[in-house]
């Protein structure tokens, strides 16, 4: 009997009719069906509190932070002073690099007269979208919107034959590095380092891919060793991505413009697109290149530069060079979406630290902005002054509109309420009408979240719930 198979009644009903459902279209991304559903979370929902910021991601997680740190504004400028303070205490034992670094530290202040040229330099540093090609460009996009993936394609290609060497520099630091950090392992450091050398060294496509392999194989054979920490893996995903970021394709080049100058009708507009194609792929290779670059960047990149090869400096001030070099990597970006000014100033002896932080498209809190007001931006510039303490100017432009709020010591507001009439006076004097002005002691450093309140909405994303 225990053989015999036991059957029973199905469970669902054979009567049963079901329905195939219908065929999705391949192309509608998201099938959204009962929208009515989706509603706009609240302000300071969690979602919004949040600001799409995984704890876990420490990449994000850090500059996140920088955005609550009142101390990001101007603290990174008064790390550098204080770099200085601490260079000159220290018995250094090699004089002449100790009166290079002092000379950097000079150099780093510049004029009051100075100041505006400065500023272009640093405003022409921050991309590099700018000159004749990128307006022609432009010009032709506003008249056919459709051609924005053929733009973009030509865009990446001329990326691509300027970027070459920067490619292959950074791919030789972060080698350079991994040797540095497996001195443990001379096998290991040797190859490392001597791959950092042949990538420099590169000189065409084929070379290059042979060279990949290499350090590929390189990078397997770290992964397997005892020396493999979690500081060297996070190099790893870098020297990938920079790898694949070679482009010695010249015809990738040829074909991207070709695409592009089909779509143009006028000879005349073909050719001068070609000419200004080949002006700023050239212009890269000449040293008038160089002629706007900031003096200040480049001398803070040097000084960083010797204190990291200096290692009694680097070991006392580890921490310090690497929030300044935080700071300065972290604007502009998406988490900071503020173009950034550095502004150290010897004013008759008198040192004064500055930053500009400003948002050109100010929307407000809300997103919300006036039709018809013009153009809104919002600046905000932080001074730091030894033996005075620390301020903050806050412009709000609406138009021909210009508000302006002064934070200062207790000690100061006096003073400057009595200059309130002089400061309406320059801003009539511009072509400005002056909307509000207003001087208050300054009782805590602000965080740029709490100036520029529009960052945590700029960043949200997709914030719907269903």
């Amino acid at each position: 009997m225990a053989d015999i198979l036991r059957v029973t009644s199905p469970v669902i009903n054979k009567n049963i009719i079901q329905t195939d459902k219908a065929l999705k279209d391949p192309s509608v991304p998201f099938d959204m069906q009962e929208i009515r559903h989706i509603t706009k979370n609240p302000e300071g929902s969690g979602l919004l509190g949040h600001h799409n910021v995984l704890e876990r991601e420490a990449g994000a997680a850090t500059l996140m932070n920088l955005l609550k740190d009142p101390a990001v504004t101007v603290n990174y400028l008064k790390n550098i002073y204080m770099l200085e303070e601490i260079i000159n205490l220290l018995p250094v034992n090699n004089n002449t690099m100790t009166q290079e670094i002092r000379q950097l530290f000079d150099a780093l202040l510049i004029n009051p007269e100075h100041i505006v040229d400065e500023l272009v330099d640093q405003e022409y540093a921050s991309t590099l979208f700018k000159g004749e090609l990128f307006d022609f460009l432009r010009g032709m996009l506003s008249d056919k919107p459709e051609l924005r993936m053929e733009t973009a394609e030509l865009l990446k290609a001329v990326n691509g034959s300027i970027s070459r060497q920067d490619v292959l520099d950074s791919v030789a630091n972060s080698l350079e590095y991994l040797s540095e950090q497996l001195s443990g392992s001379r096998t290991l450091a040797g190859i490392f380092a001597q791959l950092g050398e042949r990538v420099r060294q590169v000189q065409g496509g084929q070379e290059f891919e042979a060279l990949k392999a290499d350090v590929q194989q390189a990078l397997k054979e770290l992964e397997g060793s005892v020396l493999y920490t979690p500081q060297t893996a996070r190099v790893i995903p870098n020297i990938m991505y920079n790898m694949s970021r070679y482009q010695d394709n010249d015809a990738y080049l040829q074909e991207a413009l070709m695409n592009l100058l089909i779509h143009v009708n006028s000879r005349e507009d073909k050719g001068r697109l070609r000419e200004l194609v080949r002006q700023y792929i050239t212009s890269f290779q000449e040293p008038e290149h160089l002629v706007n670059r900031s003096r200040i960047m480049d001398t803070l990149a040097k000084i960083i530069a010797k204190q990291d090869r200096e290692t009694p400096m680097n070991s006392l001030n580890g921490e310090r060079i690497e929030k300044i070099i935080t700071s300065l990597l972290s604007s502009p970006c998406n988490y900071t979406p503020l173009l950034h000014f550095v502004i150290p100033v010897d004013y008759e002896g008198m040192k004064a630290f500055s930053e500009l932080w400003i948002d050109p498209k100010d929307e407000g809190r809300g997103g919300d902005r006036a039709e018809g007001e013009g153009n809104h931006v919002h600046v905000l510039i932080t001074f730091d002054i030894p033996g005075i303490g620390q301020m903050e100017a806050e412009f709000m432009m609406a138009g021909r509109e210009l508000g302006f709020h002064l934070y200062c010591p207790e000690s100061y507001t006096e003073i400057f309420e009595g200059l309130i009439p002089e400061f309406r006076g320059i801003m009539e004097e511009h072509g400005y009408r002056a909307a509000d002005i207003e001087v208050e002691r300054m009782d805590h450093v602000r965080s740029l979240m709490e100036v520029f309140k529009n960052l945590p909405f700029k960043r949200t994303g997709v914030d719907v719930k269903i």
